[in-house]
């Protein structure tokens, strides 16, 4: 019974120092200035960081394109090669 007694007395002051922390802390309903500017920048700085990951993408998908076309022409030179090498040999 003591035990039982003990556990609620220590429930109920937890429970008010969770509460009284949410008043110290001070909630608002509305953000203040300072909050709303520091917002606005992490957005800023998001919405940038996206445009320049979209754009590394293009970039990535350009350089791949190169890459494949490169390594086709070098195909087709080494094809080139091997037939001369056939016609020289003849």
């Amino acid at each position: 019974m003591m035990r039982k007694t003990y556990q609620f007395v220590v429930m109920v002051l937890l429970a008010m120092f969770i509460v009284s922390s949410f008043s110290i802390v001070g909630c608002t309903k509305r953000p203040n200035a300072q909050q709303l500017q520091a917002l606005e920048e992490q957005k800023n700085a998001a919405l940038a960081a996206e445009n320049t990951l979209e754009e590394r993408r293009r970039e990535k998908s350009r350089c791949e394109s190169d890459l494949n076309q490169s390594r086709k022409q070098l195909q087709d030179v080494k094809t080139e090669l091997e037939e001369v090498k056939k016609r020289l040999g003849q």
